[in-house]
């Protein structure tokens, strides 16, 4: 048997001093670890609004029984979409802040992204700045549509919602089966966004002149845009009966001040809608090409495209893919051919350091999207503020006819010339204007 070492009162002290160490290297391993993982797990963190108004907001479903739905194989489904409205509030609401996401649609996403829902826990229940229901403030405010991009949801730029409406806008935004990432249908059923594969067959630039396409037998003139177009005047319609005898929202939509805005896939089929409808006033398009009769022919109505450059979309395509350089240069053409063709008030927004994902809260759930490239390098809350100063100023200015503000040419601007920059406040900027 070995002969057990007996240790001097020094070496004890050593050991234990060794053992102390030790245990604080591994708690604070632990504490860097789950720190770390407080840091980047999802979680949105959304900027408090600037306006004076407190926030509501209300969910309906809506179904058009004149259209049949061509994304389920049910010959008798008929078009609905589920609409979040988000709408000035009176001061003071009691109730808790609405959560940021069901946990349905967080699983849809969970799935959508190839991640365990676990991942996702968080999402769900994160604080917004909206209240449920709450009594709505007095007064009558114009009416945003949002169309959403493929495989997005109705609350996917949340933070952009509530800066227009605490300025005094009700913004009604869309979850359209089909393209959403996951719709509830009146009856129950879920369903998942088509996979974009599946959708490119349908989208205008794919379509024999001579050929309607038909999915699930269901005819589609002109592709899938102007049938998701008709969503934004759906939602229009119910918004009027709304304000006509709504038990919460009675005489508080005005209806006859409407825009339409989207990013992507909705930023594709916005200007469509103004096409199709001229009731909406204004549109607003974010990151996204269009569809050559909206390229070659514009719109009438007031027009701001957001956008950004083509070196930002090749720094996209090198961090984290996507972005062929015949989709940039599609996308840019089709953007200026817009604005040139189009026959109101016209303003060309370009915004250095974003990436698609920036018009979305999704920078604002974690500092992983950023550290991958799905994000630009801009901070999430400089970024926000940029794209709510400018679109509310330009609703602002074509539905509330209130000065041009950031959008006026510097003083400086020589007659004639529309290319400008806003130095000052948003060098990020370079804005043109028609």
């Amino acid at each position: 048997m070995r002969a057990r070492q007996k240790l001097s009162r020094t070496d004890r002290e050593r050991r234990r001093s060794r053992r102390a160490r030790t245990g604080l290297a591994s708690g604070l391993a632990l504490a860097v670890l789950f720190g770390a993982a407080a840091v980047v797990a999802p979680r949105p963190r959304l900027p408090r609004p600037t306006g004076p108004y407190a926030i509501g907001t209300t969910v309906r479903t809506w179904t058009d029984d004149s259209r049949p739905e061509p994304f389920t194989a049910d010959p008798d489904d008929h078009r609905s979409v589920v609409a979040q409205i988000w709408y000035p509030a009176a001061p003071g609401p009691e109730s808790d802040p609405d959560p940021y996401l069901d946990s349905a649609t967080a699983a849809g996403l969970a799935e959508l992204l190839g991640v365990p829902p676990f991942v996702l826990g968080l999402v769900p229940g994160a604080a917004t700045h909206a209240h449920a229901d709450a009594p709505p403030a007095g007064g009558r405010f114009p009416v945003l549509v949002h169309l959403s991009g493929h495989s997005g949801f109705r609350g996917e730029s949340q933070a952009w919602f509530e800066e227009l409406v605490s300025h005094g806008y009700v913004v009604i935004s869309l979850d359209q089966p089909g393209s959403a990432a996951h719709t509830v249908l009146p009856d129950g059923r879920e369903l998942a966004a088509v996979p974009k594969e599946e959708i490119l067959p349908f989208m205008p630039e794919q379509l024999d002149e001579d050929t309607v396409p038909i999915m699930n037998g269901v005819e589609l003139p002109g592709g899938l845009i102007p049938f998701l177009a008709q969503d934004a005047s759906l939602v229009l319609d119910r918004a009027v009966a709304l304000d006509d005898g709504d038990q919460l929202l009675a005489g508080r939509l005005d209806t006859d001040r409407a825009g339409v805005f989207g990013l992507s896939l909705g930023g594709y089929t916005a200007p469509e809608a103004c096409r199709q409808d001229q009731r909406f006033r204004a549109c607003l398009e974010a990151d996204a090409g269009q569809t050559a009769p909206v390229a070659a022919e514009g719109i009438d109505q007031p027009l701001m495209i957001m956008t950004r450059d083509a070196s930002s979309m090749r720094r996209e395509r090198e961090q984290a893919g996507g972005w062929p350089e015949t989709e940039i240069r599609a996308t840019l053409e089709s953007q200026r051919s817009l604005f040139e063709h189009s026959e109101g008030p016209a303003w060309f927004l370009t915004i250095n350091d974003m990436h698609h994902l920036n018009w979305t809260d999704l920078p604002l759930w974690s500092p992983l999207f950023r550290w991958t490239g799905l994000a630009g390098p801009m901070a999430p809350d400089r970024g926000q503020a940029l794209i709510g100063t400018f679109s509310r100023a330009f609703f602002d200015r074509t539905l509330k006819d209130r000065p041009a503000g950031v959008l006026a040419p510097p003083e400086d601007t020589a007659p004639g010339n529309s290319h400008g920059t806003v130095p000052d406040a948003c060098p990020e900027v370079t804005l043109e204007r028609r």
